[in-house]
Formats: structure tokens, sequence, C-alpha cells
């Protein structure tokens, strides 16, 4: 296993977290619960507009920060919802394979490719930034086992998004990860007045935008700002000031999405063929 471009160290007597033991279940039926799978006699899981926009504005934004650095620090791969595999053993030291499918992520070190079909964590290590949009069919997997198992895995950071704000949690919540904590982050009140979450892996707030005029009822967006510059990473619509833009932007991360989970079932039909 290649080691990660940020190691993690571990102090001495800590026990590394087991949700599966935890929990009473067998380690590879724990990391078949957590993989994404469309509900019975659906190719895909409906997705909706809130949802899409946040990963997509996400990600674009990191892209763009990220994979090429204004500072001349080293690039980072920025992935949606790109599968990330690894291995894991069991009480017997038997190792399983599992697969995350993290809504973004961030992976420092890690030069961009774009014909990425996965991010192999054994071989360059686990992604140090995740964010999960949380949905309907997803939530509580998302902030338990699939939180808990990120940090297993060695994941730095998991930011978590509530579009919809209708889940019983939190509608933002980001974690400091390691093999054996899940740490809660402080909020922190940036000068416009909102309450946001400091990353302090990636440098940037995440806070809640509440826009009524374009907004469906109950719906959020997420937004990162940047606090050396004093402003927010912008959105493509932002970027181009054309207000119409928003709307494109949602729609292309539902075309890139759909066309990476059919590009990934394509490889998985040829080699389940070979």
């Amino acid at each position: 296993m290649v080691e990660s471009a940020h190691p993690r160290t571990r102090t001495v007597g800590e026990e590394p977290l087991r949700p599966w033991r935890a929990a009473g279940v067998p380690l590879p039926e724990w990391l078949a619960s957590l993989e994404d799978e469309p509900p019975p006699g659906e190719d895909t899981i409906p997705m909706i507009e809130p949802h899409a926009e946040a990963m997509c504005y996400t990600r674009n934004a990191f892209a763009h920060r990220f994979r090429t650095p204004a500072g001349g620090g080293p690039p980072g791969e920025v992935g949606l919802d790109l599968p990330v595999t690894f291995h894991l053993q069991d009480e017997q030291g038997v190792p399983c394979r599992g697969c995350l499918s993290p809504d973004v992520l961030v992976a420092f070190g890690v030069t961009h490719d774009p014909a990425r079909c996965e991010f192999d964590a054994d071989r360059l290590g686990a992604p140090d930034f995740v964010l999960e949009v949380l949905s309907e069919t997803t939530w509580k997997r998302d902030v338990d086992a699939k939180l808990k198992t990120y940090a297993v895995i060695g994941v730095r950071e998991c930011f978590l998004f509530d579009p919809t704000g209708r889940f019983p949690v939190p509608g933002l919540q980001g974690y400091a990860l390691t093999k054996t904590l899940v740490r809660r982050l402080p909020s922190t009140r940036l000068a416009n007045g909102a309450e946001g979450v400091r990353s302090p892996l990636l440098g940037l707030v995440a806070y809640i935008k509440r826009d009524a005029a374009r907004s469906p009822a109950g719906a959020q967006a997420i937004r990162w700002h940047d606090p050396a510059t004093g402003s927010s990473l912008p959105t493509y619509a932002e970027s181009l000031a054309e207000a119409e833009h928003a709307k494109a932007e949602a729609e292309e991360a539902k075309r890139q999405i759909a066309e990476h989970k059919a590009r990934v079932a394509r490889l998985t039909r040829f080699a389940h063929a070979e």
C-alpha cells in the first residue's frame, strides 16, 4: 500500500475503530451494507436539484482551487461520485474489499486523471476530504456507519450537508477523523453573520446559503468561503454573471453523474465477462 501524502499517526494504546464489531455484524456484511444500490427495478436513484447543485458547485469550485493551486502547492485529485475502493481486515485477519462513493472527494498529492473510474485507496492512500450530501435514502447511513468507515480507512475530514432541511440532524456538519476517533468540528461565524464550519484541512469555511427567490421551499445551498480573500468560491453562474446558468450547473451535475455511473457499469460488466 502506498503511503498517503499526509501520513496518519496513532497514539500508543488507542484502539482502532471497528464499527462492524460494535454493530454485531461480520465485516463483509457491514461493507456490503455501505455500497450504494439503486432500488429494485431502477437503474439509478432519483436526484433532486438541490442535491445535484450542492455536489456540482463543490466539485467545480474545488477542482478550480485544488487541481492547480495558485499558491504553488501540490495538485490534488477532485472527484465527483468517484468510487473509493479499499481493503480492511476482519477479526481473523482476512482482507475484505469495500467500496464507498462520496459525493465529492479531495486527495492531495494525487494528480488528476480524467480517465479515472475509481479511486484505489490501497494504492493511492485514502482521500483527505469527503463531502456527503444527505438524501432521503442515505442520510441515516451517512451520519453514522459511512462516517465511521471513512475514519477507519484514513479519510481526514468529512462534511455532511442536508440540502432539503428536512432531516433531524444539523443541516451542516464537519468532522475531523482519525482511525480511532470521530470529532465534530466547532461552528464559526463569518463577517456576513452566517454560521459556518471551518475545514482546517482545506482552509475554507462551509456555510448554508438560503435564497427563497431561486430555491424550492425548504431547500438550501452550501457555499465555501475563503477567509484569506473574504469571499466565497464562486458558482458557475456567478462567475459568468448570468443567473440562468445556475440551473444548467445542476443539470450538468446530473449528466456527469449519469455518465460516470454508466462508464463504471460498463467496466464492471467487462471485468465480469473476463
